[in-house]
């Protein structure tokens, strides 16, 4: 969930159902998900649904342990290519079927290399994707990552980086300031605008030893590990950048286990945003709520 204390409960058979809808999707614009890594993730549900429906737990812990890391894997992966699909699907597919055919073809888990382009554009679609729900057209095959039709107030561009490495941080959020302001000086018009968006999901100090009994308390282990990991990373980013650029919007996600107090059996999956805003601009805080909350309904 982004930003705000709100928060949706889906059933797993519901969430289930949804992958069904972006697996045919798959099929239907040439990318067989049986042959790639969302095939893999089917199967470890359908064997996650097999071990509860007949109690099948393996006796072996390092056998039960591998799979529960391939499971929670793939609950991420899955929440986050059912939102992506709820808002192309309706898009004309030559917009976005050269990323799709790079993200499909990536490898089941999260790279721990700088060579994962599958999530690097899944990341890019993702944050797309924030833009299309809020009502805005965006185009994914111009100069710059996502470029955004503000309507009266413009056009933004947008800069994604996925940062896999504490010791990059300071690189790749200057580097996409660098590139929005080159472009942004090219079209010489007060109303173009630029935006960093970065993801730190591989980034966020492990919570998976919590277990919250609400999602409410899912969200804030989420942002107090979030809030906790800007400060001490990103604020000091703010010093001496332009405004040109809005500033940065830094994503991540995260995957808990209900405790066994939980009225709510099961596991949640929490989506959070940060902003850093590099100066006050009216537009960066209008754009804010209508890009944040939004959940895979």
């Amino acid at each position: 969930m982004d930003n705000r204390p709100d928060n949706f409960v889906h059933q797993f058979e519901d969430v289930i159902d949804m992958y069904g809808e972006v697996c045919d999707w798959f099929n239907e614009l040439g990318f067989s998900y049986s042959k790639n890594r969302y095939g893999l993730y089917k199967r470890h549900f359908d064997k996650f649904i097999e071990m509860a429906k007949t109690s099948s737990v393996p006796d072996d812990k390092d056998e039960l342990i591998k799979f529960k890391r391939k499971f929670d894997n793939a609950y991420i992966e899955v929440n986050e290519i059912i939102r992506i699909y709820n808002n192309l699907k309706s898009i004309n597919s030559s917009e976005f079927i050269e990323q799709i055919k790079i993200i499909v073809s990536g490898q089941e888990f999260r790279a721990n290399s700088d060579n994962d382009q599958a999530r690097d554009f899944l990341f890019e679609l993702s944050v797309a994707c924030r833009f299309i729900k809020a009502g805005f057209p965006v185009s994914l095959t111009g100069v710059c990552d996502v470029v955004v039709d503000l309507g009266i107030d413009g056009t933004l561009f947008v800069e994604c980086k996925r940062i896999k490495s504490e010791n990059r941080i300071d690189k790749n959020v200057k580097k996409a300031n660098k590139q929005i302001i080159k472009r942004v000086q090219l079209h010489k018009s007060s109303k173009v605008k630029g935006l960093v968006a970065i993801n730190v999901t591989d980034l966020l100090p492990k919570t998976n030893m919590l277990f919250p009994d609400s999602m409410s308390a899912t969200i804030a282990i989420h942002r107090g590990a979030s809030n906790n990991f800007i400060r001490q990373k990103l604020e000091k980013l703010k010093a001496g950048m332009s405004n040109k650029c809005l500033g940065v919007l830094c994503e991540s996600a995260m995957m808990h286990y209900f405790s066994r107090e939980s009225n709510i059996p099961g596991f949640s999956y929490s989506r959070h945003t940060e902003y850093i805003a590099y100066s006050d601009s009216v537009l960066f805080e209008s754009l804010v709520p209508k890009i944040s909350r939004q959940d895979i309904k």
